[in-house]
């Protein structure tokens, strides 16, 4: 067996609160344990490679209420997962939050369940939702951070994020918690408990089960000040829309702007304002920036032993989550659609106002209206998530194994509430004359307005992955440093993917969308090999080979576009790494490796789909023809124009090569110092070239009123008026990055008469991230500037203080993450730090109170003046909406 040395123990001490170690880690004598990173298991508390382990009582004592909240606060995780927040008025991935280690975007970070993975999430087809595991069933969670795997899969190139869960559970617990901001909204009541019963020891079985709820109310946009609005000229932010209400109206044949029905003002404060000739509306104002959402989750095992050597499970894990997202009330006016129209001599024309915009005329207006009588667009997204693993573990003639046979599936609907209309329903509706886009409807005109009301599923998908598993394990010969070992092992999955939209998503008659989204399915089949051979060349040096060769066969996809196939990708991915233990106190190791990432299925075989651009542009054809100065036509004119986003079916898979060096210390006893160095770099990403991508760099590259040099120029599609129709987008092998930094890591425990105290820091500082622009091809550095999806931030740290004593604990957190180069290039977005205060007591017999507040001094987001999401004036990817908020605790053994 391999000798545990008073490093070890230092470290297990060490990793006691945010790094902290499995408990039986730190005793030489039980059986070694398989970490993440490797699959040969091991007594030692270091391996090569870097692993951050935290376990339960850091997470109870981080106050998250989620995985999400937890992750967030990992400084290996940065810019380029996945917020809550991104899904508001975003199709793309409705619901998800995700992880991205190093920046490098979450479908790049690996997300497991013990070990083994979990299905992507449906409406993006890549990336796993962090609300389908459930918090209460996780026992510790296990990091991976140098970057791929040759255990789980070379497509880890940002790391690993494995969530453990019990296994072995005697006796049971039940949590109640209340979580109250201090501010309108955001409360979560939930309970979770668990069970167990049988000891393996003696019984020889264990049967278990975890259960947890969670219910959170909605944040509105008007619970803020910070986002209250999003006419913010303070910051030279005026985010607002054409459509309006009461609504901006034409005349049909020269386009004069009618300047308001009788008895209306032009515009109607605060919502409606003057912006120019005409009227805009402050629509982010009416969002939601906080969903409204409930929360289900359960884990169920049953463990057998059937003797010394051989042991069966099965395991059983499912999530709901349904969240209701609020966007604005849904506007008329849409590029690429017939504009529309309010008859002549309707029950609200506008005689009046007609005549003093252009005598003598009476004919049908064209009209930019924000339907406010029809209520805020409500859409409410449902995932479930079940896994089922039956499995056996052993060991036959020497050799250790291990094999799971996995059906996993996720399925997410959405579904319309409120809110949402039907073109071609309204269109008829609004020939009536009876339906009045000036001012409040009678009963008569909101009978008729909810007859254009669309309701029920718009969208239903699932992912599915069957999978098998199988590796054996086993020492060899002896070197100078103790027994060579070597695992084998294989995985074999089979993908598929459906995300089918309902018929009028289809079609596009969906009003205020440009959205015409399609069912696509697609599947493939996986094969994972690989081998790790552990070598103690040295009584203190420790050499570890990892190969891993990956194939995937058989890719198909179908859509409206056509049938696809995809040519087999494989590639073999070797990693070297090596541990060094110069003395009792100190550990040096370093690793060499590398990646492969085949496009996920919707990347391939998505059919081409209109939707809007995320910031507001003039189009240039319109504007030299007509002048958005003199007509400013919503369609065309500080708008969100419309691009058509296009799959790729030939793309080649993501390559990728990770260094790490490494160094652990321990100077005096309780007291363990961790530095780690990462390079990662990435050859052949799949990237998106965006509408706003090519619209962006058009103008930049303008070189006349209708002409630019921009390479991307002929993305611009022209309708028969030779205005702007779409800009067509599409996904394409463009990217490079980089990504280079540190892991610092400091933890000491003393005790004294008082108690004990456990001060700890961790923090990650990138000194490299470099990503390609997919427009001009050019390698740039985006370390600390604004990017959409999330800024990757240059230091990410969290300082810590635990004191112990008897029937009482508490705890201070400070969490820190620097700022950076805003939007416009120009302003600074300034750093966001919070501190969090949490204190218990456990003197009452089996229970345990808990209370706290997160973001003790009620720190609001920083002001950007991004514009890229709804949101206005602060970014949703890089802080909490929510403000200080207290929270309490009861948890009750048995």
């Amino acid at each position: 067996m391999l000798k545990s040395t008073r490093l070890c123990s230092a470290l297990a001490l060490a990793y006691a609160g945010m790094l902290a170690l499995p408990a039986h880690a730190q005793d030489s004598s039980l059986e070694r344990v398989t970490i993440t990173g490797s699959s040969i298991k091991r007594i030692d508390a270091e391996t090569s490679v870097p692993v951050t382990v935290i376990n339960r009582e850091t997470i109870d004592k981080s106050g998250a209420s989620n995985v999400q909240e937890l992750v967030d606060r990992l400084s290996s995780n940065n810019g380029g997962g996945r917020s809550m927040g991104e899904s508001i008025g975003d199709s793309n991935a409705t619901g998800q939050t995700g992880a991205s280690m190093r920046g490098l975007g979450r479908e790049r970070t690996l997300v497991l369940l013990n070990g083994r993975r979990l299905t992507p999430y449906p409406f993006a087809g890549q990336g796993v939702d962090l609300n389908a595991i459930p918090l209460a069933a996780i026992e510790r969670i296990e990091v991976l951070r140098d970057g791929a795997s040759a255990t789980y899969g070379s497509d880890a190139i940002g790391g690993v994020i494995n969530f453990i869960t019990r296994k072995d559970y005697q006796g049971g617990d039940i949590t109640a918690s209340y979580e109250s901001p201090q501010h309108t909204g955001g409360k979560v009541t939930g309970f979770q408990g668990g069970f167990g019963f049988g000891d393996m020891a003696k019984d020889k079985f264990n049967i278990l089960g975890t259960f947890s709820y969670q219910k959170y109310d909605v944040i509105r946009a008007s619970d803020r000040e910070f986002s209250k609005t999003g006419n913010r000229p303070d910051i030279g932010v005026v985010k607002s829309s054409g459509n309006t209400f009461p609504a901006n109206a034409y005349t049909a044949d020269e386009g004069n702007f009618v300047p308001g029905a009788p008895g209306f003002p032009n515009c109607a404060p605060p919502d409606s304002f003057k912006g120019g000739s005409n009227c805009r509306y402050d629509y982010s104002a009416k969002i939601d920036i906080s969903p409204a959402s409930e929360r289900t989750g359960a884990l169920a095992r049953a463990t057998l032993a059937l003797n010394n050597d051989h042991m069966l499970f099965t395991e059983f894990a499912y999530s709901k989550n349904e969240i209701t997202f609020g966007s604005s009330q849904t506007p008329s006016s849409t590029t690429g659609r017939p504009d529309y129209l309010y008859p002549a001599g309707g029950k609200y024309y506008p005689t009046a106002a007609v005549e003093a915009a252009q005598p003598g005329y009476r004919g049908d207006l064209i009209i930019a209206w924000r339907m406010v009588d029809g209520g805020q667009r409500l859409t409410k997204t449902t995932n479930d998530m079940t896994r089922f693993l039956v499995g056996a573990e052993g060991t036959v003639a020497g050799f250790d194994y291990k094999l799971g046979l996995m059906k996993a599936k996720s399925k997410a609907v959405e579904t319309f509430l409120t809110g949402n209309f039907s073109d071609t329903k309204l269109v008829e509706v609004l020939k009536t004359g009876n339906v009045n886009p000036f001012g409040p409807n009678d009963e008569a005109g909101l009978k008729l307005l909810k007859s254009a009301e669309l309701s029920g599923e718009n969208r239903r998908s699932h992912t599915d992955t069957d999978g098998f598993d199988f590796s054996v394990t086993r020492e060899l010969f002896a070197l100078a440093g103790g027994n060579a070992a070597v695992a084998v092992g294989l995985d074999l999955r089979k993908e598929k993917y459906l995300d089918g939209y309902s018929e009028i998503a289809g079609s596009g008659d969906i009003v205020g969308g440009s959205g015409n989204a399609g069912k696509v399915q697609g599947q493939r089949k996986t094969q994972g090999f690989y081998g790790e051979l552990n070598m103690p060349v040295l009584k203190d040096v420790e050499l570890n080979l990892a190969v891993r060769t990956d194939r995937y066969s058989g890719a198909s996809g179908e859509s409206r576009d056509g049938k696809f196939s995809s040519p087999d990708m494989s590639a073999t991915s070797p990693k070297v790494s090596l541990r060094w233990t110069p003395s009792k106190t100190l550990l040096l190791r370093a690793s060499v490796g590398k990646g492969f990432r085949a496009p996920a299925l919707d990347n391939m075989y998505a059919p081409a789909a209109g939707t809007n651009l995320a910031g507001n542009f003039n189009d240039p054809y319109y504007n030299t023809l007509v002048g958005c100065a003199n007509k400013p036509n919503p369609n065309y004119c500080d708008t969100q124009l419309t691009a058509i986003n296009h799959s790729n079916p030939n793309l080649k898979p993501e390559k990728s090569r990770t260094t790490a060096l490494g160094m652990v210390f321990e100077p005096m006893k309780d007291l363990s110092l961790e530095v780690d160095y990462f390079d990662i770099k990435l050859t052949d990403g799949i990237d998106s070239l965006t509408g706003d991508d090519i619209m962006k760099d058009w103008y930049k590259n303008q070189t006349g009123p209708t002409t630019s040099s921009s390479v991307y120029a002929n993305r611009l599609i022209l309708n028969a008026q030779g205005y702007l129709d779409y800009v067509n987008a599409s996904l394409e092998n463009l990217s490079k990055q980089q990504a280079s930094g540190f892991d610092l890591s400091a933890k000491y425990r003393f005790r004294s008469s008082m108690g004990t105290f456990t001060p700890g820091w961790e923090g990650t500082y990138l000194t490299k991230s470099t990503k390609t622009n997919v427009v001009t091809g050019a390698l740039e550095d985006n370390l600390g500037k604004y990017d959409q999806g999330g800024p990757v931030v240059r230091l990410k740290q969290v300082y810590t203080l635990d004191w112990d004593s008897g029937a009482w604990a508490a705890g201070v957190r400070y969490f820190r993450q620097s700022g950076y180069e805003d939007y416009d290039k120009v302003k600074q977005v300034d750093h966001y730090d919070l501190w969090d205060l949490q204190g218990q007591y456990k003197g009452i017999k089996n229970l345990a109170i808990t209370v706290g507040v997160r973001n003790l001094f009620d720190k609001k987001p920083p002001v950007t003046v991004q514009e890229d999401y709804f949101q206005v004036g602060f970014d949703p990817t890089y802080a909490d909406v929510k403000g200080r908020t207290y929270y309490l605790r009861a948890n009750y053994k048995f």
